[in-house]
């Protein structure tokens, strides 16, 4: 049987494996995955009795086949459309209704966590979990089988093909340390090269009183304001947060992001919370 060795257990990683394992029943597919969790930037965290999404905030399916695959294929009786609009704000913080067509379209939450998305899409999936592979050693001419090593040098396996899902620096820093035909490595770093991503701080903010607005979520439409998405998370679900409290996600610019990176949480929390108060009109 052809062994197919997938690298990387986010959205892409998962849903490739569950593809090529119904269309390609001749493959053997193993899926590595440096972290504990399933899905990536899919991903929930809880604390105190809340559950929030602090990476991707909803699911659209823009498409029948997406739609078919979340509402049937995945089903899960937790999957749930939030129901609310999201508004726009502009630089000034000026609040304006989104688009109608836009928000007609159902925005879908798992009321555990959006990772149950990771969860559903493994399920029957070969995944190792906390195993960060390191580097790659093709066979004679550095090409197939491949054997996959982990970070401290010791064998995980081979495999006749290698799909790489990861980021892509992490998938570069990969390949630049692996044995394989020089012309095909150079090729793959190249592309993997022009791959740009722009950083994003997101911070949960809880507080012990209910925060009620018409919308959803409010997105930045000028790209000018220091937050780019404000959602008010505990309209997703009543299980979101203990009763009587609100769970407000504030996901920053990409410019915002890179010049406070390594601002502790505090001060962070400091900068942020005005910011939000100032959008909701309220002195929270």
């Amino acid at each position: 049987m052809t062994h197919l060795a997938i690298i990387g257990a986010g959205a892409a990683g998962l849903a490739a494996a569950r593809s090529l394992r119904q269309r390609r029943p001749d493959l053997a597919i193993t899926v590595f995955e440096k972290s504990r969790g399933l899905g990536g930037r899919v991903a929930t965290r809880r604390r105190d009795g809340f559950v929030f999404d602090h990476g991707a905030q909803n699911l659209r399916a823009p498409t029948p086949a997406l739609e078919q695959l979340l509402t049937s294929a995945l089903a899960a009786d937790t999957l749930h459309d939030i129901g609310l609009p999201v508004w726009l704000f502009d630089a000034a913080g000026t609040l304006a209704q989104g688009d109608p067509a836009q928000n007609a379209e159902a925005k879908w939450i798992y009321r555990d966590g959006l990772n149950r998305l990771g969860k559903l899409l493994a399920a029957g999936i070969d995944v190792r979990r906390e195993v960060r592979v390191g580097r790659i050693a093709g066979a004679a001419g550095g090409r197939a089988p491949f054997t996959l090593f982990d970070t401290n040098g010791a064998p995980l396996g081979t495999a006749d093909m290698v799909l790489f899902t990861a980021p892509a620096p992490q998938s570069a820093d990969i390949l630049a340390a692996s044995a394989l035909d020089e012309s095909l490595k150079a090729t793959l770093l190249a592309e993997l090269g022009r791959a740009r991503y722009r950083r994003c701080i997101s911070l949960a903010l809880a507080y012990p009183r209910r925060i009620e607005r018409p919308f959803y979520a409010l997105l930045n439409s000028d790209r000018a304001h220091p937050i780019s998405w404000l959602a008010l998370e505990h309209s997703k679900a009543p299980e979101r947060c203990p009763p009587g409290h609100s769970l407000i996600i504030a996901q920053m610019a990409p410019a915002w992001s890179v010049e406070h990176w390594d601002t502790p949480p505090d001060a962070l929390q400091e900068q942020i919370a005005p910011l939000v108060a100032a959008l909701l009109g309220d002195a929270l």
